[in-house]
């Protein structure tokens, strides 16, 4: 399986996850069992006329389950390939899937336990007109009152050098690199680890997090930094963990130009 593919189908695992624990929720269950309890007492498209009361509730029962699971599905393509569609699109998408894939279902089954009408007497298109309705009322309901929330927003990727942390680390945010001849210290939020590895390459595997140098054995990630300090000729980097970074005359206009430090006349010591 190629690596593009393998992605698709991590996220198409999420989003069924994400799904199934939306359907399990008291509201959508609630929602869900009250849907089947209106359909088997009123006996809507004809199913109060030619079924009695136990074989509506089976039918129903049988019909919901597979428009639950269908729909889910469809919702979890759809967020796996379209996630940037806006809501609108999402549920007309969702539900126009849904009803096609339910329709020929519906067919069968509404002729196998329909004791009057036969296959020939149900028409596919109306079935599809009806269940098209019947599924986007639905949808637009669940989105108008909450219950569909759309596609989470994901968490920004982890740079690769995380992987090379313990465990225990490797959810916490890198702050700062800082090298000493051929090892490297990886200070996170949640603790401090020393890897065998040169600066340069830390600093490589450091993508897509936004960072600078400030000094040739010192890297900073830019969403740590919270201010700067400045004594005589030296100035500092602070961070939100309190660290202080030492800039130096090499790398001070760059953090200048960027408003990290403010410019000065001669040059940032070291």
């Amino acid at each position: 399986m190629s690596k593009g593919v393998e992605l698709i189908w991590s996220e198409f695992r999420r989003h069924v996850q994400e799904t199934v624990a939306a359907i399990l929720s008291w509201t959508s269950l609630s929602l869900i069992l009250g849907g089947g309890i209106v359909a088997v007492v009123a006996g809507p498209f004809g199913t109060f006329q030619t079924m009695g009361p136990v074989l509506r509730a089976a039918y129903w029962s049988v019909v919901l389950c597979l428009g639950v699971a269908i729909g889910g599905l469809s919702r979890a393509a759809l967020l796996t390939l379209c996630g940037r569609w806006p809501p609108l699109a999402l549920d007309l998408g969702m539900s126009l899937a849904t009803a096609t894939l339910l329709t020929p279902l519906i067919h069968v089954l509404r002729a196998a336990f329909d004791p009057v009408l036969a296959r020939s007497d149900l028409s596919p298109a109306s079935i599809w007109v009806n269940t098209l309705a019947f599924v986007t009322t639905i949808v637009l309901l669940r989105r108008r009152f909450g219950l569909e929330t759309g596609p989470a927003t994901p968490e920004p990727p982890s740079p690769r050098l995380a992987r090379r942390l313990s465990e225990p680390l490797q959810g916490a945010a890198i702050l700062r690199l800082s090298g000493r001849d051929h090892s490297v210290e990886v200070v996170t939020d949640g603790g401090t680890e020393t890897l065998r590895l040169r600066l340069s390459d830390a600093i490589d595997e450091m993508e897509p997090v936004a960072g600078l140098c400030t000094h040739r054995s010192h890297w900073v990630a830019l969403a740590a930094i919270a201010g700067h300090e400045r004594k005589g000729n030296r100035t500092w980097l602070r961070l939100v963990n309190g660290d202080r970074v030492p800039v130096t005359r090499t790398y001070a206009p760059r953090l200048e130009e960027l408003g990290l430090i403010p410019p000065r006349d001669g040059a940032a010591g070291g």
